[in-house]
């Protein structure tokens, strides 16, 4: 769902009419943040890790996508949070290196060694860092990590959640606060619950070990 049909849906439940705001009104404006504060509380719900954050490196608008011989440290995306595999691999095909990835923290129990590991250093600019002492192919880079949701910043801007109307509902409660009814809170709730459910959910026909 983007902004665009989010605002819709919420003028219908809070105006009940067809003028729908648009870019640059007020109420697009607080609306569209009311979104984003609800991005925000999904994003922090106690103990939960989102499928939907768990992305690949391909699929990033950014960050270095291709090592080179000789280079051991690459950028990684901009909405990088951590790491969400184990492996780092080089290479495309059949035809691929892997390279463990350790805890930064762990670094000294490996420094002198040669083998195939990386780690990635999480300071104020993360980036992916290869061993030194240990040969890095050209190729391309690929790993799975979990990333910051996405913003909503224009009309067609889109959710990462699995259910965007928990953010509608979120936006029509705190627009509707001051008025004592809180049926579009308890709705919300509901929304999250539901997103909570999906994430712990097994694929259909696979049991509780993967199998």
């Amino acid at each position: 769902m983007t902004v665009t049909e989010s605002i819709a849906f919420l003028n219908t439940l809070y105006n009940g009419n067809s003028s729908v705001p648009t870019s640059g009104e007020e109420d697009f404006t607080v609306w569209l943040s009311l979104f984003n504060i609800a991005i925000n509380v999904w994003e922090r719900e106690e103990g939960m890790l989102w499928r939907e954050l768990f992305v690949k490196l391909a699929d990033a608008s950014d960050g270095d996508k291709t090592a080179s011989a000789g280079n051991y440290s690459y950028a990684v995306p901009t909405d990088f949070s951590f790491p969400g595999s184990a492996i780092v691999w080089i290479g495309s095909g059949t035809n691929k290196t892997a390279y463990n990835v350790i805890d930064q923290k762990d670094i000294p129990l490996y420094e002198t060694n040669s083998e195939n590991w990386c780690y990635f250093l999480l300071d104020t600019t993360p980036t992916l860092e290869f061993n030194p002492n240990c040969t890095v192919q050209a190729g391309t880079i690929s790993y799975v990590y979990y990333k910051t949701p996405t913003q909503m910043t224009v009309g067609a801007s889109a959710f990462d959640m699995s259910d965007p109307m928990f953010a509608v509902y979120y936006a029509l409660n705190e627009l509707k606060k001051d008025e004592g009814d809180a049926t579009a809170g308890s709705i919300a709730s509901q929304k999250l619950e539901g997103m909570k459910t999906k994430n712990f959910m097994t694929a259909q026909l696979e049991d509780d070990n993967g199998l």
